[in-house]
């Protein structure tokens, strides 16, 4: 492998990362033909991550992937630490001119994001683009409400991935500081 390959891992906290991969499921399956069979989508999200009798779900994919250590731990065995940047997506979100600067550190680039590149949609509730010729935002497909999910379900799965998130803080050699209950 070519030892000047940086690679960028963009994380977000895996109960609001699961939650959010279910909404953009179901938004495209509402899109989707209307001739369809029924699929999961029409399933509530308690419904996907819990099995009937309360245990977590643990093939349900929007779950799976979450589980991050899986996948670092195979991609550390081929690429060194030092060319890997994990970046906090939940950060990037609310506050993005520092995880970005940090990107542009990490690559070794010339400072050039500042604060005159970024302005708050208010109608998509995060911070979109500016440059000297456009404003621009994510497309439409994202910054969706998200629906409200049983606040238990939330506190059961946060338990349930709180040792997952230990094992991928210790990989990465930091606390991103995800909820545990």
């Amino acid at each position: 492998m070519n030892s000047s390959i940086k690679l960028l891992l963009i994380v977000r906290e895996p109960v609001t990362r699961a939650i959010s991969d279910y909404t953009q499921l179901r938004a495209n399956a509402a899109t989707s033909s209307p001739t369809a069979l029924p699929t999961a989508s029409t399933k509530s999200f308690e419904q996907l991550v819990l099995h009937p009798n309360g245990s977590v779900n643990e093939a349900y994919r929007p779950l799976a992937i979450s589980l991050y250590h899986n996948f670092l731990h195979r991609w550390l065995e081929v690429f060194p630490r030092e060319q890997l940047l994990v970046v906090n997506g939940d950060m990037l979100i609310e506050d993005p001119l520092p995880q970005l600067q940090k990107i542009e550190r990490f690559l070794g680039l010339e400072p050039r994001i500042g604060s005159h590149n970024f302005y708050f949609n208010e109608t998509k509730g995060f911070y979109c683009l500016r440059n000297e010729t456009s404003d621009r935002c994510l497309r439409e497909t994202k910054g969706r409400r998200h629906p409200r999910v049983d606040p238990h379900v939330v506190s059961k799965l946060r338990s349930y991935f709180e040792e997952h998130n230990q094992k991928f803080y210790e990989l990465i050699g930091e606390d991103l500081g995800w909820p545990e209950d």
